[in-house]
């Protein structure tokens, strides 16, 4: 009687979903709120290297990435003053700019080591969770060091980055500056390249990358996944705060002022393309432009439209809109199963039209033998090594694939209660809702999905209206719906996109549904090639690059879901290559527009 009671109660709170909200935006915010956790300083490594230049086909000096190492600012203070030893411990072997000899070393630090080296900031911060209830959350803040004794070290703009997917939280930004030999690699680090005082290729900005929820300080929490407006309402909060801090590292000598006519530009990768996005619609809808300076944002391969996308698993037969060039993409297979549970259960735990669902209403007993949920679960582990990262997690499936295991499901019911279910698998058996490909295992939907989430799915088209009335699939097709991006809203500041039509994880079908439902817009094709979006049958209105609202790059990329990530933030077959990347080039397009 006491669950009926409480399933009862929260199907009427679903089915009043309209009134309930996140609460209002404050007005203000204050630097008091804020509480520092952790300072350290980041050095970026990095060397010369004469090559073409990809943007203007001219031999050019390039700059290619080598590492990048954290040190607390004593250690940093002292290695500093001895500019060979910082390069051997930061990069050994490797040589990264030039060598200004031991001038003035009791002084000013090295104007190399200025260059490349950023102060970082871990704070806590007040925002709210799904019900609208006070949370702390954490972030990351880096700040460009000044180039050289006597000039200004005013960050020139404002990133808000947004990370992409993780289920580990030795990945979240806020543990960032703790992890030795940071890979260069990866969305944390790429956007902390910002920091970096760089007159020649870029200038130095002030960076902000919050955790999601459910990560850094609040890894004992679960992650809403894909709930779209309440990250970009934790993003939001974030960002406003670090300004408020860094206003007051200026009020005590400690930063320079913003430079005049600063912007700021939402950014970042899958998931984080989906929040940079979010960021961009929930900045303009609550008025917080102008405090913002907002400029527009830069979104690569994000799932902008939910159930399109699903819709894609249940349908796609390797389509690239290139040709006859195919993926290895087939219907009713996922290439990353983790997906599927990421989705169902940030659905389950925190949008209010789910909370009386369990996951094990949508995908089957045989799927959540493999212990996905665990694997999402056990980010909050203290030790790295009992975390699961997504590349962890698909080696998992590959080891059951070949010798089986034994599983176990822990079901929490919403009184609190659990029953745990285990059951020993051989590897025929989870066979049959995965296969091998090559080093990889893909996830088959028609054993994955419970049956009547199968059937519901099968049946879903372009067409099919969303519907109004509560139910287990309609409760999840009207929550899926909730997060589409790509409609609800007319974009008034520039937004760029990088999107592979090779990408299986996160398809193209995403930016397509957003140039569908964007007709009013005006776009620019990066390579003057309108083919892709073409045979997809989906035209636009486009404009020159310097009127136009929306900038695509679609055809750049031949590659799916991860290496197209590192296309984006690393120029892919160019190398690591700093300025010249697309995921750079798109900044500067969105900060060059105008502000009407």
């Amino acid at each position: 009687m006491k669950k009926f009671l409480f399933t009862f109660i929260l199907t009427l709170a679903t089915m009043c979903v309209s009134a309930q909200s996140l609460g209002d935006v404050p007005a203000t915010v204050s630097a008091s709120d804020v509480t520092i956790l952790k300072e350290s300083v980041v050095v970026f490594a990095g060397h010369d290297s004469i090559a073409v230049n990809p943007e203007t086909g001219k031999i050019d000096t390039l700059e290619v990435q080598d590492g990048m190492l954290f040190f607390s600012p004593e250690e940093y203070e002292q290695l500093a003053r001895d500019p060979e030893r910082l390069r051997a411990t930061v990069a050994p072997g490797e040589s990264w700019g030039p060598d200004y000899g031991d001038w003035a070393w009791s002084w000013v630090l090295p104007l190399n080591a200025f260059k490349k080296a950023a102060m970082l900031y871990t704070f806590k911060y007040p925002s709210v969770d799904a019900d609208g209830n006070l949370i702390y959350l954490s972030a990351l803040m880096g700040v460009p060091f000044p180039m050289f004794s006597g000039s200004t070290g005013s960050p020139k703009n404002l990133i808000i980055g947004c990370h992409e997917t993780i289920t580990s939280n030795y990945e979240c930004p806020s543990e960032w500056n703790s992890s030795a030999g940071a890979p260069v690699a990866s969305g944390n680090c790429m956007m902390l390249q910002y920091c970096r005082n760089d007159i020649v290729r870029q200038p130095s900005c002030l960076v902000i990358i919050p955790d999601y929820e459910g990560y850094g300080i609040t890894k004992d929490r679960a992650h809403p996944y894909l709930y779209q407006e309440l990250t970009a309402r934790q993003v939001v909060d974030a960002v406003r705060s670090g300004l408020a801090f860094y206003d007051h590292l200026i009020s005590i000598g400690k930063a320079e002022p913003m430079a005049p006519g600063w912007k700021s530009v939402s950014i970042g990768y899958s998931q984080g393309g989906s929040v940079s996005l979010a960021t961009h619609k929930f900045i303009e809808l609550n008025g917080l432009v102008d405090e913002l300076n907002y400029a527009g944002s830069v979104c690569g391969d994000g799932p902008y439209d939910p159930v399109t996308h699903l819709r894609y698993y249940m349908k796609d037969n390797g389509t690239t809109y290139d040709g006859t060039n195919k993926t290895e993409h087939r219907e009713e297979r996922v290439s990353m199963p983790i997906v599927m549970p990421l989705i169902l259960k940030g659905m389950c735990d925190s949008n209010p039209l789910m909370r009386q669902h369990y996951i094990d209403d949508y995908l089957s007993m045989k799927f959540l033998y493999t212990e996905s949920i665990k694997f999402i679960e056990d980010k909050a582990q203290p030790k790295k090594k009992d975390q699961y990262s997504t590349d962890r997690i698909n080696e998992e499936y590959v080891e059951m694939l070949k010798k089986g295991k034994t599983g176990t499901y822990t079901k929490r019911f919403h009184d609190g209660t659990e029953t745990k279910y285990t059951r020993k698998c051989s590897a025929e058996y989870f066979q049959d809702v995965m296969e091998l490909n090559k080093d990889a295992a893909f996830g088959k939907l028609d054993s994955i999905m419970t049956p009547i989430c199968l059937d519901y799915f099968r049946a879903l088209t372009e067409n099919t209206p969303v519907p109004t009335e509560p139910g287990l699939m309609q409760d999840l097709h009207r929550a899926l719906e909730s997060n589409n991006l790509t409609k609800g809203w007319t974009p008034q500041h520039r937004i760029a996109f990088f999107h592979s039509t090779y990408d299986t994880v996160v398809p193209y079908e995403n930016l397509l549904s957003f140039m569908r439902n964007q007709q009013s817009l005006t776009y620019y094709f990066f390579d003057n090639d309108q083919s892709r979006s073409t045979n997809a049958g989906v035209s636009c209105t486009t404009a020159t690059e310097d009127q136009a609202k929306v900038y695509i790059r679609d055809a750049t990329c031949k590659e799916d879901h991860v290496p197209a990530g590192t296309n984006f933030f690393m120029t892919g077959a160019t190398g690591k290559v700093f300025g010249l990347s697309p995921d750079m080039r798109m900044i500067r397009w969105v900060l060059t527009g105008s502000d009407d």
